[in-house]
């Protein structure tokens, strides 16, 4: 699965019985920061967490929100074709242990980097 790339993946391992796949997300933001060396990730999960944090429930919570941050960008490609973002994202690592991310739907992105980390995972 997609967050097994990650060493950052306890939490969400913890709140979902089973891990959703990332099809038909949300796309919150791809942001470029950092003169380009960083590139932020955000989206929506298809479906809730099964074992949410209490305070999730507390505050009536119905969607997981994630943020991937990804360093050492090798190369990106973003191109867009609507102003509202869905997208599938399929995440994996090379040979060269290289993150190569593809996010197809509405949004299109390539994003080549050395360093993904699972920047935060909450609720809305």
């Amino acid at each position: 699965m997609w967050y097994e790339h990650f060493t950052n993946n306890k939490f969400i391992s913890m709140i979902y019985t089973n891990v959703p796949s990332l099809k038909n997300l949300r796309i919150e933001k791809i942001e470029i920061s950092r003169e380009g060396n960083r590139i932020t990730v955000g989206f929506d999960l298809p479906f809730f967490a099964d074992e949410p944090p209490k305070k999730w429930l507390e505050r009536g919570y119905t969607t997981t929100y994630i943020e991937i941050d990804f360093f050492d960008i090798q190369e990106v490609n973003i191109k867009s074709s609507e102003n509202t973002y869905r997208a599938d994202i399929n995440i994996k690592k090379d040979e060269a242990d290289i993150f190569i991310v593809n996010i197809t739907g509405t949004i299109s992105a390539e994003i080549k980097a050395g360093i993904g980390i699972i920047q935060s995972v909450s609720g809305y």
